[in-house]
């Protein structure tokens, strides 16, 4: 077994990073993942998406329940390990500013969700939801009042709006006024807002991992394509983007992939930076 001065985290984004458009596994990233995870390596999948969401993802990958995969899930809210079914880490919001935040959202017209272990909690039914929960493969939970409705403290909010991403762009300006040190958000991609508590976000999660498997920092690799990916670039011993990522992230990286995430961009950064130096 290597020791931890050797062992290697990987911290890949999912969506447009580590798996096709269409949701699909390239058999030459496969391949790359399972060599890294025989090295006794750590992969951490590193999503906006809610656990249960990237846990059927992976399943659908053959990724789920193998050791040393695990999930950093709502942007670094929750670390959960695939193979013991653990929670390492697990960050809410509190009720009080969930309703907030819900008021805040409804008052300027734009759909807002939270969520429970097992589905999204939603006091509208629209057609934003809808595509939202056919992407995510999650169930929804209706209520009329999200403050009658029992339920712990959710791990993120997300808003949403796939017709106009402009109004996204305007709904943080007041959000990021109104929850000043009280909230943290950000996009994952342009019809998606991130809500989430302060300090909360995929580069904390990389640390707490790091210090938690005792791996110098120098010895993690982070992968990502969207806002909601830069602080996991920023704090990694090596940040990439993919080719496909969003020009913020590219000016961060300290390398960007010469191959899309269409063309098996994180076999392309094992190659580079784990299977060269092995």
């Amino acid at each position: 077994m290597k020791t931890t001065q050797s062992r290697m985290i990987l911290f890949t984004d999912i969506d447009d990073t580590l798996v096709n458009t269409d949701k699909s596994l390239s058999q030459e990233n496969l391949v790359a993942l399972e060599r890294f995870l025989e090295m006794d390596n750590i992969i951490s999948i590193s999503t906006g998406r809610a656990l249960k969401g990237a846990a059927g993802l992976l399943r659908s990958l053959d990724l789920y329940g193998r050791k040393n995969v695990l999930i950093t899930s709502y942007n670094g809210g929750l670390v959960y390990d695939t193979h013991s079914e653990e929670v390492l880490l697990k960050k809410t919001i509190p009720l009080s500013l969930m309703y907030r935040a819900f008021d805040l959202a409804n008052e300027f017209g734009i759909h807002i969700q939270a969520y429970t272990d097992e589905a999204v909690v939603s006091q509208t039914d629209n057609h934003h939801l809808r595509k939202y929960l056919s992407i995510q493969k999650l169930d929804v939970i209706f209520t009329s009042d999200i403050r009658a409705f029992t339920m712990e403290p959710s791990v993120k909010l997300l808003c949403l709006d796939y017709d106009d991403p402009s109004r996204i762009i305007r709904f943080r300006e007041i959000f990021e006024a109104a929850f000043a040190g009280e909230l943290d958000c950000f996009t994952s991609n342009p019809n998606l807002l991130e809500i989430v508590p302060p300090g909360v976000n995929k580069g904390a999660a990389l640390h707490f991992l790091a210090d938690y498997y005792q791996i110098p920092i120098e010895n993690t690799i982070s992968a990502g394509d969207a806002e909601n990916d830069l602080t996991m670039i920023q704090a990694a011993g090596t940040g990439c983007a993919v080719k496909n990522a969003v020009d913020a992230l590219k000016k961060e990286a300290d390398y960007i992939t010469e191959r899309d995430n269409n063309h098996a961009a994180v076999a392309e950064i094992l190659d580079r930076f784990c299977f060269s130096r092995a």
